[in-house]
């Protein structure tokens, strides 16, 4: 499954020539960060270096990529610091999935986020 430890140093996952596919695992398992879910796959730190690069990477894929428009709106409200929508983020990426288990319910509390974030949810 698609996973990243939080320590991880920021890798080729954000500096190679992504497919579209790669691009929805890395915000689905960014967007984890931020939301209650039953279950979850997929861990990495949310930064906003991350999301400035994962903008530049669909910016200039956004002609061939079907749902860059969504992408894209996710990742310039998050590069502003605006999760208030995450868990509905999540959920759009998810459903572009094909999810069926872990839809997200909530965004978590900073202390949850927090938690989280330090490997205690």
């Amino acid at each position: 499954s698609f996973y990243i430890k939080m320590d991880e140093k920021d890798n080729e996952l954000f500096y190679k020539d992504i497919n579209e596919e790669e691009l929805q695992n890395l915000i689905h398992a960014m967007s984890h960060q931020k939301v209650k879910a039953n279950q979850k796959w997929g861990k990495i730190l949310l930064t906003q270096a991350r999301v400035k690069r994962l903008i530049e990477i669909t910016e200039t894929k956004k002609n061939e990529w079907t749902y860059s428009d969504i992408y894209l709106d996710i990742l310039y409200r998050w590069y502003e610091g605006d999760f208030s929508r995450a868990d509905k983020d999540h959920n759009a990426i998810w459903n572009l999935q094909s999810g069926s288990i872990g839809k997200a319910t909530g965004l978590l509390s900073p202390i949850e986020e927090k938690n989280y974030i330090n490997g205690e949810e």
